[in-house]
Protein backbone atom coordinates (compact mmCIF):
# COMPACT_ATOMS: atom_id res chain seq x y z
CA UNK A 1 0.00 0.00 0.00
CA UNK A 2 2.73 2.55 0.78
CA UNK A 3 4.28 2.11 -2.60
CA UNK A 4 1.33 2.07 -4.69
CA UNK A 5 0.48 5.65 -2.47
CA UNK A 6 3.94 7.14 -3.22
CA UNK A 7 3.26 5.93 -6.92
CA UNK A 8 0.21 8.04 -6.70
CA UNK A 9 2.06 11.07 -5.13
CA UNK A 10 4.87 11.06 -7.57
CA UNK A 11 2.06 11.01 -10.60
CA UNK A 12 0.24 13.98 -9.29
CA UNK A 13 3.39 16.37 -8.61
CA UNK A 14 4.76 15.33 -12.38
CA UNK A 15 1.26 16.24 -13.76
CA UNK A 16 0.86 19.31 -11.40
CA UNK A 17 4.95 20.40 -12.55
CA UNK A 18 3.74 20.11 -16.45
CA UNK A 19 0.59 22.14 -15.54
CA UNK A 20 1.91 24.87 -13.31
CA UNK A 21 1.99 28.43 -14.46
CA UNK A 22 5.22 29.07 -12.04
CA UNK A 23 7.22 27.19 -13.97
CA UNK A 24 7.09 29.97 -16.56
CA UNK A 25 8.27 32.52 -14.90
CA UNK A 26 12.03 32.85 -12.87
CA UNK A 27 11.04 31.14 -9.53
CA UNK A 28 13.09 27.96 -11.12
CA UNK A 29 15.65 29.39 -13.61
CA UNK A 30 17.93 28.28 -10.68
CA UNK A 31 21.14 26.57 -10.89
CA UNK A 32 20.76 22.99 -12.29
CA UNK A 33 22.91 21.92 -9.26
CA UNK A 34 20.59 23.61 -6.72
CA UNK A 35 18.04 21.46 -8.67
CA UNK A 36 20.04 18.17 -8.69
CA UNK A 37 20.86 18.51 -5.35
CA UNK A 38 16.73 18.98 -4.30
CA UNK A 39 15.96 15.76 -6.66
CA UNK A 40 18.24 14.09 -4.62
CA UNK A 41 16.68 14.88 -1.11
CA UNK A 42 12.89 14.01 -2.55
CA UNK A 43 14.13 10.69 -3.70
CA UNK A 44 15.96 9.84 -0.65
CA UNK A 45 12.38 10.94 0.87
CA UNK A 46 10.52 8.88 -0.95
CA UNK A 47 12.60 5.78 -1.27
CA UNK A 48 12.91 5.61 2.12
CA UNK A 49 8.99 5.68 2.76
CA UNK A 50 8.37 3.02 0.03
CA UNK A 51 11.24 1.32 1.44
CA UNK A 52 10.74 1.19 5.04
CA UNK A 53 10.44 -2.10 5.67
CA UNK A 54 13.65 -3.62 3.93
CA UNK A 55 15.52 -0.37 5.17
CA UNK A 56 14.58 -1.38 8.96
CA UNK A 57 16.44 -4.60 8.68
CA UNK A 58 19.43 -3.02 7.71
CA UNK A 59 22.27 -1.09 9.92
CA UNK A 60 22.37 2.05 9.76
CA UNK A 61 25.47 2.59 7.85
CA UNK A 62 23.79 0.24 5.29
CA UNK A 63 20.69 2.27 5.56
CA UNK A 64 22.36 5.10 4.79
CA UNK A 65 24.34 3.89 1.32
CA UNK A 66 21.24 1.91 0.49
CA UNK A 67 19.07 5.33 0.61
CA UNK A 68 21.95 7.39 -0.98
CA UNK A 69 22.49 5.15 -3.82
CA UNK A 70 18.60 4.83 -4.73
CA UNK A 71 18.66 8.62 -4.80
CA UNK A 72 21.38 8.95 -7.03
CA UNK A 73 19.88 6.56 -9.20
CA UNK A 74 16.79 8.33 -9.38
CA UNK A 75 18.52 11.95 -9.92
CA UNK A 76 20.31 10.17 -12.36
CA UNK A 77 17.83 8.79 -14.44
CA UNK A 78 16.22 12.40 -14.53
CA UNK A 79 19.42 13.94 -15.70
CA UNK A 80 19.61 11.02 -18.24
CA UNK A 81 15.42 11.83 -19.53
CA UNK A 82 16.53 15.46 -19.77
CA UNK A 83 19.30 14.90 -21.65
CA UNK A 84 17.71 12.73 -24.21
CA UNK A 85 14.59 15.31 -24.90
CA UNK A 86 12.33 13.34 -22.95
CA UNK A 87 11.63 16.31 -20.27
CA UNK A 88 11.95 19.10 -22.19
CA UNK A 89 13.95 22.03 -20.36
CA UNK A 90 11.25 24.20 -19.90
CA UNK A 91 9.95 21.92 -17.39
CA UNK A 92 12.73 22.26 -15.57
CA UNK A 93 13.49 25.97 -15.88
CA UNK A 94 16.84 25.31 -17.51
CA UNK A 95 18.30 27.37 -20.56
CA UNK A 96 15.95 30.35 -20.20
CA UNK A 97 15.98 32.76 -23.33
CA UNK A 98 17.11 36.46 -21.15
CA UNK A 99 14.73 38.34 -20.26
CA UNK A 100 13.41 42.04 -21.94
CA UNK A 101 14.67 44.83 -21.16
CA UNK A 102 13.33 47.99 -21.84
CA UNK A 103 9.78 46.47 -23.69
CA UNK A 104 11.94 46.11 -26.67
CA UNK A 105 12.40 42.19 -27.69
CA UNK A 106 16.31 41.32 -27.37
CA UNK A 107 17.55 38.84 -30.03
CA UNK A 108 17.29 35.11 -28.33
CA UNK A 109 19.56 33.90 -26.62
CA UNK A 110 20.26 31.02 -23.95
CA UNK A 111 22.71 30.18 -21.06
CA UNK A 112 23.61 26.45 -20.64
CA UNK A 113 24.92 25.52 -17.33
CA UNK A 114 27.81 23.43 -17.01
CA UNK A 115 26.93 19.88 -16.82
CA UNK A 116 27.86 17.12 -13.88
CA UNK A 117 30.76 16.05 -16.12
CA UNK A 118 32.52 19.49 -17.14
CA UNK A 119 30.71 19.84 -20.79
CA UNK A 120 27.67 21.90 -21.86
CA UNK A 121 24.74 19.75 -22.57
CA UNK A 122 21.89 20.48 -23.69
CA UNK A 123 18.24 19.14 -25.79
CA UNK A 124 18.75 20.72 -29.27
CA UNK A 125 16.28 19.66 -31.83
CA UNK A 126 17.66 18.94 -35.62
CA UNK A 127 15.01 18.52 -38.52
CA UNK A 128 12.19 19.01 -35.23
CA UNK A 129 13.20 16.26 -33.34
CA UNK A 130 14.39 16.68 -29.78
CA UNK A 131 18.40 14.88 -29.19
CA UNK A 132 20.84 15.57 -26.23
CA UNK A 133 23.72 17.25 -27.57
CA UNK A 134 26.76 18.86 -26.12
CA UNK A 135 28.30 22.51 -27.26
CA UNK A 136 31.96 21.98 -28.60
CA UNK A 137 33.49 24.88 -29.89
CA UNK A 138 36.36 22.88 -31.27
CA UNK A 139 34.23 20.82 -33.88
CA UNK A 140 33.45 22.44 -37.26
CA UNK A 141 30.11 21.50 -37.74
CA UNK A 142 26.94 20.14 -36.06
CA UNK A 143 27.52 16.18 -36.10
CA UNK A 144 25.10 13.75 -35.10
CA UNK A 145 25.96 10.69 -33.44
CA UNK A 146 24.92 7.73 -36.13
CA UNK A 147 21.94 5.91 -33.68
CA UNK A 148 20.79 9.55 -33.25
CA UNK A 149 20.99 10.16 -36.85
CA UNK A 150 19.12 6.76 -37.60
CA UNK A 151 16.19 8.29 -35.18
CA UNK A 152 15.74 11.18 -36.97
CA UNK A 153 14.94 9.79 -40.13
CA UNK A 154 18.76 10.01 -41.99
CA UNK A 155 20.03 6.50 -43.42
CA UNK A 156 23.30 6.63 -43.01
CA UNK A 157 24.17 3.21 -43.79
CA UNK A 158 24.01 4.11 -47.66
CA UNK A 159 26.59 6.67 -46.77
CA UNK A 160 30.43 6.86 -47.55
CA UNK A 161 32.03 7.98 -44.43
CA UNK A 162 35.17 9.24 -46.36
CA UNK A 163 35.33 13.08 -44.84
CA UNK A 164 37.83 13.55 -41.67
CA UNK A 165 36.84 15.68 -38.76
CA UNK A 166 38.21 16.90 -36.04
CA UNK A 167 36.55 16.66 -32.99
CA UNK A 168 38.25 17.78 -30.02
CA UNK A 169 41.72 15.84 -29.72
CA UNK A 170 40.97 13.19 -32.20
CA UNK A 171 40.19 12.54 -36.28
CA UNK A 172 36.58 10.27 -36.93
CA UNK A 173 35.19 9.31 -40.49
CA UNK A 174 31.91 11.68 -41.16
CA UNK A 175 29.16 11.76 -44.11
CA UNK A 176 28.37 15.47 -44.73
CA UNK A 177 24.81 16.57 -44.68
CA UNK A 178 23.30 19.92 -44.93
CA UNK A 179 20.34 19.80 -41.60
CA UNK A 180 17.10 21.84 -42.36
CA UNK A 181 16.93 23.35 -38.72
CA UNK A 182 18.99 23.51 -35.66
CA UNK A 183 17.46 24.62 -32.62
CA UNK A 184 18.83 25.47 -29.17
CA UNK A 185 15.86 27.20 -26.69
CA UNK A 186 14.61 29.90 -28.88
CA UNK A 187 17.40 30.00 -31.23
CA UNK A 188 16.71 28.55 -34.69
CA UNK A 189 19.04 28.19 -37.31
CA UNK A 190 18.10 27.22 -40.71
CA UNK A 191 20.31 25.15 -43.54
CA UNK A 192 23.53 24.40 -41.03
CA UNK A 193 26.13 22.34 -42.65
CA UNK A 194 26.74 19.37 -40.82
CA UNK A 195 27.73 15.73 -40.70
CA UNK A 196 26.90 12.14 -39.46
CA UNK A 197 29.39 10.46 -37.69
CA UNK A 198 30.44 6.85 -38.57
CA UNK A 199 28.91 4.02 -36.17
CA UNK A 200 30.77 3.72 -33.03
CA UNK A 201 32.80 7.09 -33.85
CA UNK A 202 30.71 9.32 -30.93
CA UNK A 203 28.53 8.87 -28.07
CA UNK A 204 26.80 12.23 -28.10
CA UNK A 205 25.87 14.53 -31.50
CA UNK A 206 28.09 17.90 -30.97
CA UNK A 207 27.13 21.55 -31.71
CA UNK A 208 30.08 23.22 -33.55
CA UNK A 209 31.03 26.10 -35.20
CA UNK A 210 28.94 25.42 -38.37
CA UNK A 211 26.05 26.38 -36.12
CA UNK A 212 28.18 28.40 -33.25
CA UNK A 213 29.99 30.72 -36.33
CA UNK A 214 26.31 32.10 -37.47
CA UNK A 215 25.43 33.50 -33.92
CA UNK A 216 25.90 37.34 -33.13
CA UNK A 217 27.70 36.16 -30.08
CA UNK A 218 28.71 32.85 -28.03
CA UNK A 219 31.48 32.62 -25.21
CA UNK A 220 31.69 31.97 -21.32
CA UNK A 221 30.49 34.37 -18.95
CA UNK A 222 29.85 32.77 -14.44
CA UNK A 223 30.52 29.24 -15.83
CA UNK A 224 28.00 29.27 -17.94
CA UNK A 225 27.57 28.80 -21.79
CA UNK A 226 25.82 31.71 -23.47
CA UNK A 227 24.40 32.28 -26.49
CA UNK A 228 23.00 34.96 -28.48
CA UNK A 229 21.41 35.03 -32.25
Amino acid sequence: MRAVLGGVVLVLLFVLVRSSKIFDGSLVGISPIVFGYGALFAAGIVTSELFRPLLAALAPSSRFVMVALMAGLVWFAIEQARLAGTIPDAVLGLNRPSASAGGSQPPPSTRIPVAWDGVYRAVAQVNKTSLGVVIDTATPLVILQYEEAERLGFEPQKQEFTTRLTVSDRKINAALYLLSSVRLDGIELFGVKGAIAQKGALQTSLIGLSFLNRLSAFGLANGQMVLRQ
